[in-house]
């Protein structure tokens, strides 16, 4: 393993040296290539007003090189550090400037490097001579086949190339001094995440660090690593209050027990059958709320198998409204129903009918007589809609945010005479999503609650 600070300083020497090699690569290549290509149309060029040059001085001797002629060809050669040879039509030489003694002396290139000459081959190349439109010979022109003889020319090669070498190590301890900014821009605000995560990971969530960070990324991050510290902390909580819930959920019903039993053996009560039904009363209580916890736990575990079937939605919630419309009567509650007909879902039909029955339970306690409760059943788009509405004592904005919590019971709703256990609820949620569906809850406090469950459409 290699921590990122070396890792950025591999990456930055390591793009450093593979941008100046692949520059100094392609510089010596197209360098070579552009300039081979200009010395020899320069060359060529020479070459041609060396021909005019040796032509003019034979029409200007009349027709014949004399020898002071041949003695201007020879410092022409002398001064362009080429080897010049006159021929016959047929090849033979006839004079050489003997350009092997006088290397020595160009003037256009400098100074002639001996050992770079000597280990150079010459090329010749013939032109024709012309005088009055005929050719009387060759002019043959030798030059080094290489183009850098001169120390000039190889000197300039070697600057080049040094050049380079400096920005070499220029972009080294430029690539080492960049990686260490960027690791130091960079890292900061990863060791600070990185210590929020130690300071969750002993659940010390309010002690969090800000973490002031440019990047879009590690700000997003840092925003993450709160929020789950915010949840686990949140999370905590429920589950330190949970004990005390299911402590206070038992310990009334087992009061009222014992204190009933005590009074029996102690003569102070008779067994009567109304004494008996209140003990009875109170073990269903007790039943019921371990049932339940029970359920929520498989429920939230997934270890609950729902036997999905195709299921007429609409008759199942029609059966648990009629069933209620006696409990509905007696309290002078109107109910009424919208619910499309022949509507059909994959689904378990008995956790479904759970689920209405438990939320037309609540809509039936937390309304007042002469009340109305609406349920309503529709088909949209890519999903069907349950609405259960209704005109009871509503929940208030602080207790609407946990109103799925496990034992919570708003203000309103916490007297022991609507028989809650406070994780009715929490089942019922579960139960919808386990159906990949969803509920939301609207509520305004004296004025009634909305339940809204939609559930996906069979594909």
């Amino acid at each position: 393993m290699i921590n990122i600070n070396n890792q950025l300083r591999k990456y930055f020497i390591s793009i450093a040296i593979i941008s100046v090699l692949f520059i100094t690569i392609v510089s010596n290549i197209s360098m070579n290539y552009f300039f081979t290509n200009y010395v020899k149309a320069s060359r060529l060029q020479d070459d041609q007003k060396l021909v005019q040059y040796i032509e003019r001085l034979y029409e200007d001797g009349g027709g014949i090189l004399d020898e002071r002629s041949l003695m201007n060809i020879l410092h022409y050669s002398y001064s362009e550090a080429i080897d010049i040879k006159l021929k016959t039509n047929d090849n033979q030489v006839v004079w050489e400037s003997g350009t092997s003694d006088i290397m020595m002396h160009g003037m256009m290139g400098g100074m002639i490097d001996r050992k770079a000459y000597s280990k150079t081959n010459v090329v010749y190349k013939d032109y024709p001579m012309n005088y009055k439109e005929q050719q009387l010979g060759i002019i043959s022109v030798g030059r080094p086949q290489s183009i850098l003889v001169t120390t000039q020319d190889r000197g300039f090669v070697y600057t080049i190339n040094g050049v380079y070498i400096a920005a070499f190590i220029f972009s080294m301890i430029l690539a080492g001094i960049l990686s260490m900014h960027v690791s130091k821009k960079f890292l900061k605000p990863i060791y600070s995440i990185k210590e929020n995560a130690k300071l969750i990971e002993n659940e010390r969530y309010s002690q969090l660090h800000d973490v002031n960070t440019g990047t879009f990324e590690l700000h997003d991050l840092s925003i993450s690593i709160k929020e789950l510290a915010e949840k686990l902390e949140y999370q905590d909580v429920l589950r330190k209050r949970l004990t005390t819930d299911i402590a206070h959920e038992l310990r009334t019903p087992l009061a009222t027990l014992q204190s009933h039993i005590e009074a029996f053996m102690d003569g102070v009560w008779e067994p009567t059958q109304e004494k008996l039904l209140g003990i009875h009363d109170e073990i269903t209580r007790l039943t019921k709320l371990i049932k339940n916890l029970s359920d929520l736990s498989r429920i939230e575990s997934e270890e609950i198998k729902l036997d999905l079937q195709p299921v007429n939605l609409s008759s199942i919630l029609n059966n648990v409204v009629d069933n209620f419309e006696p409990l509905l009567i007696s309290k002078d509650i109107k109910i009424k129903k919208y619910i499309q007909c022949d509507i059909e879902i994959m689904g378990d039909a008995d956790r479904l009918n759970q689920i209405f029955i438990n939320l037309l339970s609540n809509a039936y306690k937390y309304t007042n007589e002469e009340g109305q409760i609406i349920v309503r059943l529709t088909e949209l788009k890519d999903k069907f809609s349950i609405l259960i509405e209704d005109t009871g004592v509503g929940i208030s904005k602080e207790d609407l945010s946990h109103i799925f919590e496990r034992f919570y019971r708003g203000d309103v709703s916490r007297s022991r005479e609507t028989g809650g256990t406070g994780i009715g609820l929490t089942i019922t949620k579960a139960l919808i999503e386990a159906h990949k569906g969803s509920v939301k809850i609207e509520s305004e406090v004296s004025k009634g609650t909305k339940v809204m469950i939609s559930f996906p459409k069979p594909s």
